[in-house]
């Protein structure tokens, strides 16, 4: 996926700005206060949203502090990306009471369905937390985030296990342990101890089989 081109409706300290990309090397630069951060976060937020924090949280959360210096009504923009050559268009609008997400295949000139499958595809299957520690750094940010070194041991277990990092492992082990626990609910007091009993039998065939004496030579 490429980005196109951007227009700013209301974000942060820019109003109504539109802003070009050229196919090659791109330098966005200028003095401090000049708005390099404020670029670099709505393009963020066109990919992956912008949500508010609740309590105190909203005090100093990214919504708060991008919110348009001008006009607070107008909060939002579009970007224009294209992926295997064809051109959609991200018209977001991060009012809290107007929030609304449209993306429109430029080419075909009819909007598409913004459904997790079809950010996949937009995205290759990037987060936002993978996002934020490789392709967009911040300034002054070396240290890799938690939530990416959550996801790094996470797509290590699957590929690990089964081979494919669209497995995973551990919401499948959830799942699984939270089915068990309902089959165990249904069953009745007496076939309860009678589970227990042949569950704790094969776990001991189990061991005595996993012994060195029955080793296969």
């Amino acid at each position: 996926m490429r980005i196109l081109d951007l227009h700013i409706d209301g974000f942060g300290k820019f109003h109504d700005l539109s802003v070009s990309f050229d196919k090659d090397l791109n330098v966005v630069y200028g003095r401090n206060e000049a708005g390099k951060s404020t670029l670099h976060t709505f393009i963020r937020c066109m990919l992956f949203g912008l949500e508010r924090g609740r309590g105190r949280a909203a005090r100093t959360d990214l919504y708060s502090k991008y919110e348009p210096w001008q006009n607070k009504a107008v909060y939002g923009g579009q970007m224009r990306v294209e992926k295997d050559g064809v051109i959609y268009r991200l018209e977001r609008n991060f009012q809290k009471d107007q929030k609304s997400f449209v993306i429109v295949n430029e080419n075909a000139g009819k909007e598409v369905e913004p459904t997790k499958g079809f950010l996949d595809f937009l995205l290759g299957g990037l987060t936002e937390t993978a996002y934020n520690n490789t392709i967009s750094i911040s300034q002054l940010k070396s240290a890799t985030d938690e939530g990416m070194v959550s996801e790094l041991k996470n797509y290590i277990a699957n590929m690990n296990t089964s081979g494919n990092m669209a497995l995973n492992i551990t919401k499948a082990t959830a799942y699984l342990k939270n089915q068990r626990k309902q089959f165990e609910s249904q069953l009745s007091p007496e076939a309860s101890v009678n589970y227990t009993s042949l569950l704790s039998e094969i776990r001991a065939l189990e061991r005595e089989l996993s012994s060195p004496k029955y080793d296969i030579k």
